[in-house]
């Protein structure tokens, strides 16, 4: 299973008028979580994001703060019309297991969860 890299920006400032200013920027406000660790906030470009969405991606290595995380998409909200994301929230997936579970829920072609 391929692994989409994508750069963040940390994000400090929080409500919905900062989240308005992000997304007219083309960034998307995000959060990482999982795992036993720190809830992480941060943005990603809505263009790279965009971009692995139209590939599949289900498995992701986010680099926040210079250090490398393994995630998968946890939710993806929409506004109420669907159109337009406003929120994306990953959850830590350092085995990949997390990341195959859900291509194999979604349907995707390729991927099979092996018992032992």
């Amino acid at each position: 299973m391929e692994i989409f890299k994508l750069d963040t920006e940390e994000r400090t400032a929080f409500g919905t008028k900062n989240a308005k200013l992000l997304r007219a920027a083309r960034r998307y406000p995000a959060t990482l979580v999982g795992e036993g660790k720190e809830t992480v906030h941060f943005s990603v470009s809505a263009d790279d994001f965009d971009f692995t969405t139209r590939k599949n991606a289900r498995s992701f290595e986010l680099t926040i703060g210079g250090k490398a995380e393994k995630a998968a998409i946890q939710a993806a909200n929409f506004d109420f019309l669907g159109d337009n994301i406003y929120q994306l929230d990953f959850i830590r997936d350092s085995s990949g297991d997390l990341a195959i579970a859900r291509a194999t829920k979604f349907g995707d072609k390729g991927y099979e969860i092996k018992e032992d």
